[in-house]
């Protein structure tokens, strides 16, 4: 794992769910054939960020999308549709498939970790954030805000392994920095 921002919802996961985590599952690009009638393939695939389970039979697929800074092309709607889009086309079908097929798993959660900052962009008029929150559920995915993760995992976490982003966390919280600072 390279992204931090998934790394804390790694521990997130594991720490405050109590779930075991697979991470970075590849999700293999099917061959098709080319116009001169050879396979085509190219390229990784897609990839799901975690596959986690509480170990009493229920499983929640999870996709991580948060930047510090984020960027949105066009103005408040364009950008407001494009957010959607992206959160939901992580789910897309051809991952629902390859999770019921490789692990046999029937039925799973969706959970979709964002970043707050997005809403920073658009429009004051509303409630941004809560419309977003809102259009994913009718989607069947549950949202999560990364600020909420970052403090249940702050507010939690003593020295409990040697991974880097527990080691700066808890070398924060030694530190004295508070959650806002």
């Amino acid at each position: 794992m390279i992204n931090p921002a998934e790394e804390i919802v790694s521990i997130w996961l594991q720490d405050c769910r109590k779930h075991f985590v697979m991470s970075n599952l590849v999700v293999p690009k099917t061959t098709r054939l080319g116009v001169s009638g050879k396979k085509i393939g190219g390229g990784r695939g897609k990839e799901i960020d975690f596959l986690s389970t509480d170990g009493k039979g229920n499983y929640w697929w999870v996709e991580v999308s948060v930047s510090p800074n984020p960027r949105l092309p066009g103005g408040p709607e364009k950008s407001r549709k494009e957010i959607m889009e992206n959160a939901i086309n992580k789910f897309a079908e051809e991952k629902s498939q390859w999770i019921r097929d490789n692990f046999k798993i029937k039925d799973f959660g969706k959970w979709f970790v964002y970043s707050p900052k997005l809403f920073s962009f658009l429009s004051k008029k509303e409630n941004e954030e809560e419309l977003y929150c809102a259009e994913l559920r009718t989607h069947g995915i549950e949202p999560f805000s990364f600020a909420t993760v970052l403090k249940e995992v702050y507010d939690g976490l003593n020295y409990l392994g040697y991974d880097s982003p527990r080691q700066y966390i808890f070398l924060l919280k030694k530190m004295g920095y508070k959650q806002g600072d």
